[in-house]
């Protein structure tokens, strides 16, 4: 896998290009050369006459009183113009993914467009950033961009394709400080910052938010929304759930609604395939192209069409002991599988169990690989796995109230003899709620996208929760205001074997604004890409199959099946 590394605050994010995929490597930040320093910009005192009213709009900011507003008190550090801003090429391809994953599409960009940057806090500790569009490029709503993993620093970047569309887009730290995405050590015996993590901080700087924007246009956001993907998914599916009112429509990609039993059941599991002894890894990322050419050796066909992509991984039975290595054959050479590393593999792809007992219902589905690097299986040199980080630190400081002290050892770990405890947890954490009546009565819309390739989260377990929706609620019902789309190939953030570029956000404004019920949406690959293939994707429960004729790159090739 080719890799491209820069840092940015105390993190290093890896960007993989053999896929096209955003992974965001929880690693060490030491002997990593910064490389998204922006070209100097002029300040504020010498910027072009024609930037010199919004200028005073923009620095007037710094002085806004927003002590009274919303639930929390909140102050403004810092607000800045920022102008004819260069970004590297790296940070350029970062906010495209990123784009990618909140179903708001853009191109690589050398500039930032033009915009009032304010940065601030809102009590206890939540740290946010705002980007506003000049007068002229806003569009006239509201956007939060989540925060994904488990937060900890607020990513100005992922404000970036809001800001692009013409938002006046914020985002924010969840409510806490760490070192690298699945730190959990904030969370110790620390139920309050668990509470602003899960939901709280995403409501009150919503309210902040739309001060600011009022503030800055001397006029209210006539539409307000949120966009995230992973923990920013739950973001959305939290708003849904618990704060109806604070956004007219709600996009979600590759969310984990049972969120706290996912960290405490499968992180573990996988980690513990993966890291035998705790500490060292038996199968590097360098086996993905093997394992996942021996999936679709298997799988592809059965939907239909042999084109690398798996339509419903659920359809499938494998067995990686064909990948064991036979006489003349070399591990070394990525031709085969060790046994440890067939029985490593197996271990992904089954359910977590213990004694014959399932206990966690979603394991790592067939189809996922390319997703794999970083996720469960280690890069070399990359350091560990978010699987590994979570289950060391999450076990420890997040899965239940209280942290289980100083010798804890993960490998240990018991989940049957913590099932009451993880229960009250994920009354905290988990954005499962089925009743969406209050959210649909005040005119809502959301809209929901997984990834079947996903490896980090099962699309299975969003199908199970919004199958419990539609049968609490009416699949009629539920119709009129929350699509979920089901795409095969799909990564969990960007990139995949099928096509993955998607533009959600648009369907969702036509639908709050308008009224235009999404028919489909179209899944198509990065422009230039060759050849370039297009794909429709239907609400859940119908889906897109190949005809058995014609080009299958082409979008006519496909049909709808109602289920």
């Amino acid at each position: 896998m080719e890799l491209i590394m820069y840092r940015k605050s105390n993190r290093v994010f890896i960007i993989g290009l053999a896929s096209s995929c955003l992974i965001l490597a929880a690693c060490s930040t030491q002997n990593v050369t910064s490389a998204n320093k922006s070209t100097h910009m002029p300040s504020s005192d010498k910027l072009p006459a024609k930037y010199a009213e919004v200028s005073k709009q923009c620095l007037a900011l710094d002085g806004l009183n927003l002590e009274s507003v919303g639930d929390q008190p909140s102050q403004i550090v810092r607000a800045k113009m920022v102008v004819g801003e260069k970004v590297e090429k790296n940070q350029s391809i970062y906010f495209k993914k990123y784009g990618h994953s909140q179903g708001n599409p853009m191109p690589e960009e050398e500039s930032y467009p033009d915009h009032c940057l304010v940065e601030g806090y809102t009590t206890p500790h939540i740290q946010f950033a705002m980007r506003l569009p000049l007068n002229e490029n806003w569009n006239g709503r509201f956007m939060l961009a989540a925060c994904e993993a488990w937060c900890g620093a607020v990513e100005e970047e992922v404000t970036v394709p809001g800001l692009y569309h013409g938002y006046a887009t914020l985002t924010n730290n969840g409510g806490h400080y760490s070192r690298f995405p699945f730190d959990g050590v904030w969370a110790n015996d620390d139920i309050r910052a668990r509470e602003y993590f899960a939901h709280k901080a995403n409501h009150v700087t919503a309210q902040v938010g739309k001060a600011i924007t009022e503030a800055f246009y001397n006029k209210k956001p006539e539409y307000s929304y949120i966009t995230g993907f992973s923990k920013g998914g739950n973001a959305g599916l939290m708003a849904v759930q618990r704060y109806p009112e604070d956004f007219d429509g709600v996009f979600v990609k590759a969310p984990v609604v049972n969120y706290n039993p996912k960290n405490a059941a499968h992180f573990p599991w996988v980690s513990k395939a993966v890291y035998p002894d705790g500490k060292t890894p038996v199968i590097y990322s360098d086996k993905v192209a093997l394992i996942q050419a021996s999936v679709l050796q298997v799988c592809d066909s059965l939907d239909g069409l042999a084109d690398g992509v798996i339509d419903d991984p659920r359809k499938c039975q494998y067995d990686p002991q064909v990948l064991l290595c036979e006489t003349g054959q070399s591990e070394a050479d990525n031709e085969c599988l060790n046994d440890i590393q067939v029985k490593a593999v197996r271990k992904l792809y089954a359910k977590p169990e213990k004694d014959g007992v399932v206990y966690f219902d979603y394991p790592t589905d067939l189809g996922s690989e390319l997703d794999w690097p970083m996720a469960i299986i280690p890069i070399k040199g990359a350091g560990p796995t978010f699987s590994y980080t979570g289950a060391v630190t999450g076990l420890r400081y997040m899965a239940t109230k209280t942290n289980f002290g100083k010798t804890f050892d993960w490998l240990d770990f018991d989940y049957h003899s913590k099932l009451d405890e993880i229960a009250e947890m994920s009354k905290i954490l988990d954005p499962d709620a089925i009743d969406l009546s209050a959210f649909k009565e005040r005119g809502g819309k959301v809209i929901i996208v997984h990834g079947w390739a996903d490896a980090m989260i099962s699309a299975n377990m969003t199908i199970d929760w919004f199958e419990k929706v539609r049968g609490f609620m009416g699949a009629d019902t539920v119709d009129t205001f929350a699509q979920l789309y089901i795409v095969p190939g799909m990564t969990h953030g960007s990139g995949g074997t099928g096509p993955y570029v998607y533009d959600a956000q648009t369907a969702l404004v036509n639908w709050v604004e308008k009224g235009i019920i999404p028919s489909h949406l179209i899944m198509e690959d990065e422009p230039n890409t060759v050849p370039f293939r297009q794909r429709p994707s239907y609400p859940y429960p119908a889906y897109s199959k190949y005809k058995g004729a014609g080009d299958p790159n082409k979008i006519t090739s496909f049909e709808k099946v109602p289920q």
